[in-house]
């Protein structure tokens, strides 16, 4: 199944309704989907005009999140031989219910290997996924879904730092 299909089939699963449903979603996304690697988070649990921020790019829309990966996509496949030479962990999670936010702390881990220099990337970042209830016209928040409105993402380094990495030989 290609990444847009299974895109399209995430869009059909109801949103989640409590920040632990949420928190559940977005942990599976990087132990199972390695989304940071593969781009496949759970659409469902995003508003569809979220806001995506990492130290590189601001965009709005969670279509235009799904149409980037799918423009990346094949660039990623080439450049990663094998699918076991790249991985996303999940260094921690945690759910601020006070403030309205899921956070992650995360390791992107990979080896280039399709071109000559193969390079290894190494970024440890933290994302908040900044959720509220999707419409609450009584405001009574109880069962109501509940979706991230901006995800937000810091590296532990200089963005230009991590984007060399890119054009390193692995071990320099």
């Amino acid at each position: 199944s290609s990444p847009e299909n299974s895109q399209e089939s995430k869009c059909l699963l109801p949103p989640p309704t409590s920040p632990d449903e949420l928190l559940s979603i977005i942990k599976n996304d990087y132990v199972v989907n390695n989304y940071l690697w593969t781009g496949d988070i759970s659409t469902e649990a995003f508003e569809e005009k979220c806001t995506f921020r990492d130290p590189t790019l601001s965009f709005v829309g969670t279509d235009t999140f799904v149409k980037n990966v799918r423009n990346l996509r094949p660039i990623v496949d080439f450049l990663i031989t094998s699918k076991d030479s790249c991985r996303s962990d999940l260094l921690d999670i945690s759910c601020n219910k006070d403030e309205g936010y899921i956070e992650s702390r995360w390791n992107m881990i990979g080896n280039l290997d399709a071109v000559p220099w193969k390079p290894r990337i190494d970024v440890i970042g933290r994302t908040k996924f900044w959720y509220r209830n999707v419409d609450s016209t009584d405001g009574k928040s109880d069962g109501l879904p509940i979706q991230v409105f901006l995800y937000d993402e810091k590296w532990e380094m200089p963005a230009m730092q991590a984007l060399l990495q890119i054009v390193t030989p692995a071990g320099r």
